[in-house]
């Protein structure tokens, strides 16, 4: 067990203790252009426009308000919200203007280890 395995561990132990009542789950929604609508390769048929699908995906952390007080920047107003995510336990890797939780990601940041995201929130 690396490093890495031994943070992501020591992180989901606190999630599911310590900060338990902090800890919230989410769904990210993002919508994603598809070919075809039935996943078939209808490479016959005249090119179209593409139709669109949503992929969602799951997770828990914690959502914090004060992010504002954190931050000198003009990038962060001050109805944003900062979610701390384990990248063990997303089923996705969020991007960019992806919807969590009646708030659009703003930006995805990974920690250092890899082990967790750092995501700006702000509401849609």
């Amino acid at each position: 067990m690396g490093l890495r395995d031994d943070i992501q561990a020591d992180l989901a132990e606190a999630f599911d203790d310590d900060l338990s009542d902090a800890v919230t789950a989410f769904t990210g929604t993002r919508t994603v252009a598809s070919d075809t609508d039935s996943g078939i390769d209808d490479w016959m048929l005249p090119p179209g426009e593409p139709s669109a699908s949503a992929l969602t995906y799951t997770g828990r952390g914690v959502f914090d308000k004060k992010f504002y007080e954190d931050k000198e920047s003009a990038t962060i107003q001050i109805t944003d919200v900062l979610l701390t995510c384990l990248q063990s336990e997303i089923t996705e890797t969020p991007y960019f203007d992806d919807k969590i939780n009646d708030y659009r990601v703003v930006t995805v940041t990974p920690d250092p280890a890899n082990t967790s995201y750092d995501i700006q929130l702000r509401q849609v």
